[in-house]
């Protein structure tokens, strides 16, 4: 029972969540140059996840 509640809960959210992405508009205005601003943060953010992947295949080597 409390997977059907579940997969009823998902299908709503979906389904809630596609007609209020498609009721927006067409994208930004004509002054907005950068759509998607890739920063500092993101390559730190690829930096740290390239680390912890080589630690975890350094840890898997050992057993």
């Amino acid at each position: 029972m409390k997977r059907i509640k579940l997969l009823i809960f998902a299908i709503l959210f979906f389904f809630i969540g596609t007609s209020s992405a498609l009721a927006q508009g067409p994208g930004f205005d004509d002054d907005v140059v950068d759509e998607v601003p890739i920063d500092g943060g993101v390559s730190a953010l690829v930096i740290a996840g390239a680390a912890y992947g080589l630690k975890k295949l350094k840890d898997v080597k050992k057993k």
